[in-house]
């Protein structure tokens, strides 16, 4: 008998120890996800972002998560490749994040994805400036737009540059003035509330405008026998002046005389520009035509000075008496650090001997990004 009342007790302790550590209860969470309206299928849907706790909605917009512990969890349900409008490779997507408790099995009957945010082509495309719009989303949780830049397509938060942060829902344009000319740049937009992201839009590139970096190359606008823009240093017994008898294009060119018969008194003309229209290691173009009343190969040095860089480029001329145009065309690069104060640039000649030759159609144009 006291065996019998001996085992009993031994069964009631273990089944009493049993129930203490017995686990937490498990659950499922279904429901319904729905965008602009409609049942939506392919969101992933997620808990706590546990693999073992994610599902993807059906083509009727339903989900089943099992196993969920008991307790409070995040919750976060995500669209991605929503905007058809775009290119394959730069889709926006859609997502949203709530607190759930799990107590019991759970049913999300009406899960609203927010609209997301779709990037127009870029407008008013200048040359160091833009305006970026975008489509407004209509989540009530909304808190802010963050537009991030970026000079590759590999954009996101941590390799772009925050341009504009926005807190106003209706506030969808933003004017982007702090660019370079001649350089490609890619945009997308976040849209975030209090738990992190509602979305991410698609995204655009644009090439900002090139820009002639010298005024009047082709000596049309003067004042009275000086080129507007210019500024000319024929040095002791020499000129530079218009010529509106012989020209390549237009009426006029500009006509340089060294009128020593010995040795070389240096000719320059120059004129001052924007520094900040400069781009530091970027490839740039001189173009120019020109002729003269002598055969000879020679050169000039085109010189960009300002109190960051000074910079000597040797470039050759094959002047001939053909009185026939020539054409220059001559690529340069500026150093990585070229400043952004005013900006000199001198077309400097040597020139022995009493000879002339003139100029017309001067540019300098940006050809690399």
């Amino acid at each position: 008998m006291k065996n019998r009342i001996f085992l009993f007790l031994i069964v009631v302790m273990i089944s009493c120890e049993s129930d203490s550590v017995s686990p937490t209860g498990v659950y499922t969470v279904q429901g319904y996800v729905y965008y602009l309206g409609d049942l939506a299928n392919s969101v992933t849907v997620s808990i706590d972002g546990q693999y073992n706790w994610s599902s993807t909605t059906s083509n009727d917009g339903y989900f089943s998560i099992s196993g969920v512990s008991e307790g409070n969890h995040e919750l976060r349900y995500r669209k991605e490749n929503v905007l058809d409008q775009s290119a394959s490779d730069s889709l926006g997507f859609t997502e949203k994040t709530i607190s759930i408790s799990v107590y019991d099995d759970v049913v999300l009957d009406h899960l609203r994805l927010p609209k997301v945010v779709y990037l127009y082509p870029a407008e008013d495309i200048g040359v160091t400036g833009a305006r970026v719009l975008w489509s407004p989303t209509d989540d009530e949780s909304f808190r802010e737009y963050k537009l991030f830049r970026h000079i590759t397509s590999g954009l996101d938060e941590t390799t772009g540059t925050l341009v504009h942060v926005s807190t106003s829902l209706t506030d969808t344009t933003f004017f982007d003035e702090d660019l370079e000319p001649y350089q490609e740049y890619f945009y997308r937009i976040y849209v975030m509330n209090d738990f992190g992201k509602l979305g991410g839009s698609n995204l655009i590139s644009f090439y900002t405008s090139n820009i002639q970096l010298l005024t009047n190359g082709g000596f049309e606008n003067n004042s009275a026998t000086n080129p507007i823009g210019w500024d000319m240093v024929p040095n002791t017994g020499n000129s530079i002046e218009i010529d509106s008898l012989f020209s390549y294009e237009g009426s006029n060119s500009l006509k340089f005389s060294h009128n020593s018969p010995s040795g070389c008194w240096e000719m320059w003309i120059y004129q001052y520009i924007d520094g900040s229209l400069l781009t530091g290691g970027s490839a740039y173009n001189i173009s120019m035509r020109y002729t003269a009343d002598f055969d000879e190969n020679t050169f000039f040095n085109l010189i960009i000075s300002n109190s960051s860089m000074n910079e000597w480029i040797t470039i050759p001329l094959e002047f001939n008496d053909s009185q026939q145009w020539s054409e220059l065309d001559f690529t340069f690069e500026l150093p990585n650090e070229v400043g952004t104060g005013q900006t000199k640039i001198d077309l400097h000649f040597c020139v022995e001997g009493v000879r002339t030759w003139w100029l017309d159609d001067i540019e300098i144009v940006k050809v690399t990004p």
